[in-house]
């Protein structure tokens, strides 16, 4: 068999199953020897069109698919990705789940679902504003902009009372370094009392408009693991709909544990 012809079969069986194929799926499924199906999947890798799990070893669409299918799908698609990855956090994680846009200074809920991990739940109803700066939803997305650029947009003298919000540029800066850095935002007691945010972002290549998706919890005492484990389902959450439209930021991003 023909190269072409090995990785089409390869990419065919990734749309088939929906998920991450190791070397032993393509024996299987393709019966291949093994040393054909391992050769295959990394020549793969090795030209971008697949990547490889650091935590699984499995091999997913790499660089080369999802720039292509980003010409597919097309940036119009941007919020329907988008509300499908609310639906998935408001199951999985039990808390009421939102997407935001930047508008101006200000963060605005464009969507929102509600969860069910009890009675207690964050409601902002769409349409609701706050202050970008004081919140994990408007940090993922100034953390977006250039320093310069989120500092213009922000132009506050941090007078006002949000809790723990950022109280100078400073503070600000280091927030959103963080932010860069893990690819998600955490906020506890800012704009909104006695709640927590957990929040990522994605940028529409062609109109660049950010948005930002994430969950509200009730309450700030929650441990560093709870808030780690959501972190990284929020990014993930981020990251499969910006590697869809073609996000420079998700297609590049390398974080510790994938």
């Amino acid at each position: 068999m023909s190269t072409l012809s090995n990785a089409t079969d390869v990419l065919r069986l990734l749309a088939r199953l929906q998920r991450d194929v190791s070397v032993s799926d393509v024996t299987n499924a393709l019966g291949w020897p093994k040393s054909s199906a391992s050769r295959t999947l990394s020549k793969m890798a090795e030209a971008g069109f697949l990547e490889r799990n650091p935590e699984t070893r499995a091999y997913r669409p790499g660089k080369v698919i999802l720039e292509a299918s980003y010409y597919l799908r097309g940036a119009s698609n941007t919020q329907s990705l988008l509300e499908g990855e609310l639906d998935r956090l408001a199951a999985e994680t039990g808390y009421a789940s939102y997407v935001n846009l930047l508008d101006g200074a200000e963060s605005l809920v464009v969507q929102m679902r509600v969860g069910r991990a009890g009675p207690l739940q964050v409601y902002y109803p769409v349409g609701t504003r706050g202050p970008a700066y004081a919140s994990s939803m408007g940090r993922s997305m100034l953390a977006r902009l250039g320093d310069a650029e989120l500092l213009a947009r922000t132009d506050t003298d941090f007078s006002a009372e949000h809790g723990a919000a950022p109280r100078s540029e400073a503070e600000l800066l280091r927030r959103i370094g963080i932010t860069r850095d893990q690819g998600w935002a955490l906020s506890q007691a800012e704009f909104i009392p006695d709640v927590t945010g957990i929040s990522a972002a994605v940028v529409e290549t062609d109109s660049q408009q950010i948005y930002g998706i994430g969950i509200a919890l009730p309450g700030t005492g929650h441990s560093d693991e709870v808030m780690a484990r959501f972190g990284l389902r929020v990014r993930d959450a981020a990251r499969s709909v910006g590697r869809q439209i073609g996000d420079a930021y998700w297609l590049d991003a390398r974080f510790g544990g994938g």
